[in-house]
Formats: C-alpha cells, structure tokens, sequence
C-alpha cells in the first residue's frame, strides 16, 4: 500500500522498484492530531515528510501575525526546504485535520537527490513554486500591515492636535464670558488719547506674547511668579495668584509692572491688568486652536503627497519654528510635569525641506520622550540646535530610563514597537527615518543609557548638495585645547593598560614618547613582566602607588571594566587612545569625578599643545 502510494507521488515516480521498495523500508509514520503543530517556524529541520492521510496548513509570522500561506494535502511534501538548505524551517505546519506522514531523513533525501535526476528536477520546481507562492503571500500581507499600520499612524498623528483644538475651544468660551466682562470694566473708565495710545500699546505686546511660548526655564519662571505675585499683593490685588502666572508668560516681570503703574492710577491698574491677562488667553486659546487646525491640515496635505509619492513641494522651512509648533501641538502631555528647555543656536539658517514631514519626525521623537519620562519627578527635555558647516544639528534629549541595549539596533525597524497595545502606535522612528534618511538625504543617530537618551538629527541645508559627510554622533563633549594642555602639563603618572611589548606598536610607541618627555610610565598588561624598564601589573587594582592619568589601548567593549578600576583607584584622568570610543563609559567616568579624553593619541596632543617652540614660547 504504501509503495503505490509513494509511486504516484512526483517526486519518488521515477524511482526503481529496489529503491522505492528500500525507501518504504526507511521511512518512518508519523501521526499529529488536528490543531497541533508538526513543526514551527524557526525550529531546526532535520526531517523532510509526506502527507499521507489527512490535510495540513503552511503558516508564517509576518506583521505580527500569522499568515496563511497554503492548504497541502495527500501526495505533497513539506519541510524538503529546511534539508536542502541546512537551515531552520521557514514556516511553521499545523494540522488541519488528524494527520498520517510518511518522514524522511536528511541522509534518504540525499541518497534519493544524487541517484535520480528527474527526483531532483522534481524537487526543484515544487521548491521554486512554493518560493512564488510564499513571497506572494508575504509581500501581500506586509503591505497590509503597513497599510494598518500607516493608518494608525495617522490616526494617532491627527489625535494631538485634534485635541488641542478641541481643548482650546471648550476653554475658549468661558475665558471670552471673563474677556467681556473685563472690557465693560475697562470702558467705564476715563483716559485721555496719550492713556489710551498706551493702553493699545501694551495690549499688542500682551496678543503677540499670546502666539510666542515665552522661553523661560522652570526654576526662572517660579522665581519671577513669586516676584510678581509679591507685587501684587502689596498693592491690595484680588488674586494675585491667578494673575501672575499668565502676567510672566506675557514678558512682565516687576520693573515693567513698575513702569505700567507710573502711567495709571492706583484704581485702574487692577482693571487694566484683568483685561490685560483676559486678552492674552483670548488669544492664546485662539493661537492653541489655529496652531491645532494647521497641523491637522498639514497633516492631511503630507497624506495625500504620500500617495502621490514625490509631489510635495520643497520648502524654505524654519526648524526653530517647527520645533515650536510641535511643543504647542504636544502642549498638554507635557505639561505633566516635563520641563522643556530651548537650546537653539542663533547661527542656524532656514533650509530647504518638506516642513510637514519634518514636523512629524519632531512629533514621533518628542512623543516618545514624553512617554518614557512619565512619573519622573525630573524629568527634562532639551531642544538643542547648531550649524556644522553644510549640515543643520538638531539634538533632542531626555533623562528617562533609556533604551535597552539588546534593542537599540532595532528601533528604526519597520513595525518595531515597544508599546503595548493601545498606548499610541509604536515609536514610529522607521518613518522618521525614511524622512531623514530617504527623503531629505540627511541622517539620524541614538545615544541611550539609563538617565540620557539623544536623538541627532542631521539635516543638509540645501538637500542634495553637501560638501561632507554628516558630523558624527558625540555625546560627550570633547576637551578644549586648553583642558587638555592642563591635563598634559599637571599629570605626572599614566598608568598604560594594554601596552605591548613590540616595540613597532603604537602601544608601545606612544607611552615610550612619553616616558622620554619625562612622564612615569606604569605597564598594565597581564602577558607581559616588563615593558619600558618598569614592572608591569595585571590590572589596575594591583598598582601600589597613585595614578594620574589611566590610558587605554584595549578594544572599547572592555573599557567599561577598566573604567571602574580607575574610579577605584582614584585616577584624575581617563584618556581613551585613538580610535577608542565608550560613551557610556565616559559619562560613568565624568560622573565619578575624573576628567576624559575619547579617541585622541596622547603622544600628537601632547607634540601640538606642549612639545612645539609656539607652545613652548
């Protein structure tokens, strides 16, 4: 029975009746129930099956989910793919229905290759029609998955400023009822036209104040809140509480107030100072509202330059303007307790770019800080910007928990997400990084450890002509000349780890420069006895005597053990070689106290800064 079977399966057809009857002989039964799996995706192969009775589904994971892919029944084979190629299965094989296969191993299917070629074509082309078949099924349900996930996308882009429109204009109506009601106020009183000009005047300040988040650090503000809450009070003011929050967001602070009293009278500042704060939220609402439905428009016009692929315009784009406008769109999650700080540089130019889609990578990167700073009682973000020659820096920096590193290399995956369902769509940093990277032809880069994650986006000012690279990710700031001369010039021991013997060696090279300009050199090296005529240590834990500067000659991976010795050791310096980067290590460093130095020989900072006649003179 089971040799007619397998006569009318391809595969085995043309096979003689001795090796077809050999091959009933090897194979093995194999019999799954209806919902359990035979194999899964992933699972090493080491079996290739028929199915003899019974009907199987062939699924793969994509998108999250799985797909689908076919439907096999009696006569076909499965799991041939994972033999051929020595690999893991590729999909994973539920059974359908109760389920009898006939298995074959990896050394049956070898013998049956090489002794039948017509076996072998017929491997091939159910191999290369299942190829087809599966990569038809996956791309469909990729576009799927990145049609639902665009969606949400949008959906969640739109929810921001959605709500701040309507949030604004639920508030809007009751700050007009207090708006009427300080007017009639004010026009029950007598001015002549040099009080009024002057009444006109501080009221344009207050409408413009209202459109212009005022940049002002916590700290700053609650000090001048303070102030003018104090002025306030001595002038008998009914609550002066309510007053001085929104008099500081409109620029005053106790000398304007001063110079305002010296213009009106005792019993019309009271009232001129309500009207004055009822029209700036008027028109702060109104702002909030108008900023919200702009960036519900540009939302819409950056969908549909989407789908018509590389229409939108190009245009001449303010980066401090957006940057902006995505605080006022986020404005309410960030009130929760986030202070954010403005570090803009005067120098940056506008550029060219496509601004709505600038504006969502803004959005994605900030969002996501807000999320990882929720319930941090410190918790900060920092705008930072700067021109570095052809290149527009934007830096965006937070002081939350930080991203794994088992995950860093992932997070501008398409569909990665570590958010759990319901809690927005993801970090959305794969379409920030086709509108960085693809789209603009700049760059973007993430630097994260518990307590500091930054994203560095670099933007070309005039895209596709550049006249470099753009600037490399540094975290940590490098020394200035100056620093670095004090450390040369105050440093008397250097404690060498990783120093070589071999005298060709920059390792040996450079602490031998140093040990002829007079420094005490200290080998650290567990292979060697001696170098340079001075004992050498294991670690740095075995040295007797204090160090100054601990240098580094070993790969950055384990510069972080070495780090710590240092701390223990109570080293002042840490100065990472050429080439030697460690920005985790370097902050841990400059946390404890001591001084560092990444990716800069010692011996050509010390011939530039100390060894040369200008230096010298």
């Amino acid at each position: 029975m089971m040799y007619d079977f397998l006569k009318k399966v391809p595969l085995f057809a043309t096979l003689t009746d001795d090796d077809l009857s050999r091959l009933c002989e090897m194979v093995e039964e194999v019999f799954v129930p209806a919902g359990e799996d035979l194999f899964e995706e992933g699972a090493p192969g080491d079996k290739a099956y028929v199915v003899q009775e019974g009907h199987v589904e062939i699924l793969k994971a994509s998108g999250g989910r799985q797909v689908l892919l076919a439907v096999r029944g009696p006569g076909d084979v499965i799991g041939e793919m994972s033999l051929i190629e020595e690999a893991p299965r590729n999909a994973t094989v539920r059974a359908r229905t109760d389920v009898k296969f006939l298995a074959i191993s990896q050394e049956q299917l070898d013998q049956l290759l090489e002794n039948s070629p017509s076996a072998a074509k017929a491997l091939l082309h159910t191999v290369l029609s299942r190829m087809r078949a599966t990569m038809g099924m996956v791309r469909q349900g990729e576009k799927m998955a990145q049609l639902g996930t665009m969606t949400a996308g949008i959906a969640h882009e739109l929810n921001n400023p959605a709500a701040a429109v309507k949030r604004g204009s639920g508030q809007l109506l009751p700050e007009l009822a207090t708006f009427g009601e300080a007017a009639a106020a004010l026009a029950r009183i007598k001015m002549d036209a040099e009080h009024e000009a002057r009444l006109l005047e501080v009221a344009e300040e207050a409408r413009a104040a209202a459109t212009r988040p005022p940049n002002i650090d916590a700290l700053a503000r609650s000090d001048l809140e303070g102030d003018i809450e104090f002025w306030l009070e001595d002038r008998g003011f009914d609550s002066p509480w309510d007053l001085a929050p929104t008099l500081v967001s409109m620029g005053h602070n106790e000398a304007s107030l001063d110079a305002l009293e010296q213009d009106f009278s005792a019993e019309q500042m009271p009232i001129i100072l309500n009207w004055l704060v009822a029209t700036y939220d008027v028109h702060n609402l109104v702002a909030e509202i108008s900023q919200g439905a702009s960036r519900i428009s540009e939302i819409v016009k950056a969908l549909k330059s989407y789908s018509y692929l590389d229409q939108a315009p190009v245009q001449t784009v303010d980066i401090h303007e957006g940057l902006d406008n995505t605080l006022l769109i986020l404005k309410s999650k960030l009130k929760e307790g986030i202070t954010v700080r403005r570090e803009y540089s005067d120098d940056v130019p506008k550029i060219q770019a496509y601004g709505s889609e600038l504006n969502q990578v803004w959005t994605n990167i900030i969002d996501n800080a807000a999320d990882a700073l929720t319930g941090r009682p410190d918790a900060t973000i920092i705008l930072r910007t700067k021109l570095d020659g052809s290149w527009v820096i934007v830096d965006i920096e937070d002081n939350g928990p930080g991203i794994p590193k088992e995950i860093q290399g992932r997070i501008f995956d398409a569909f990665f997400t570590t958010k759990p369902p319901g809690k927005g769509t993801g970090m959305g940093l794969d379409i920030s990084y086709n509108i960085i990277v693809n789209k603009h032809g700049g760059d973007i880069r993430v630097y994260s450890q518990p307590g500091k994650t930054l994203f560095r986006v670099a933007l070309p000012v005039d895209m596709g002509n550049t006249d470099r690279e753009p600037p490399a990710l540094e975290t940590f700031p490098r020394p200035t000349d100056e620093q670095m001369r004090r450390i040369l010039e105050t440093s008397h021991t250097v404690a060498v780890v990783g120093i070589s013997s071999l005298k060709d060696k920059p390792s040996h090279s450079v602490p031998e420069y140093l040990q002829q300009h007079g420094y005490r050199i200290i080998p650290v090296n567990p292979s060697c006895d001696e170098v340079l005529g001075e004992k050498a240590y294991p670690d740095l834990l075995s040295i007797p005597e204090p160090v100054d500067v601990v240098q580094i000659f070993r790969r950055s991976e384990v510069v972080p053990e070495i780090v710590e010795q240092a701390i223990q050791i109570g080293a002042k310096v840490v100065w990472m070689q050429e080439g030697i980067f460690h920005e985790a290590a370097a902050e841990r460093a400059h946390q404890a106290g001591l001084e560092v130095v990444m990716d800069a020989c010692m011996r050509a900072t010390h011939k530039y800064l100390i060894d040369t006649p200008a230096a010298r003179a």
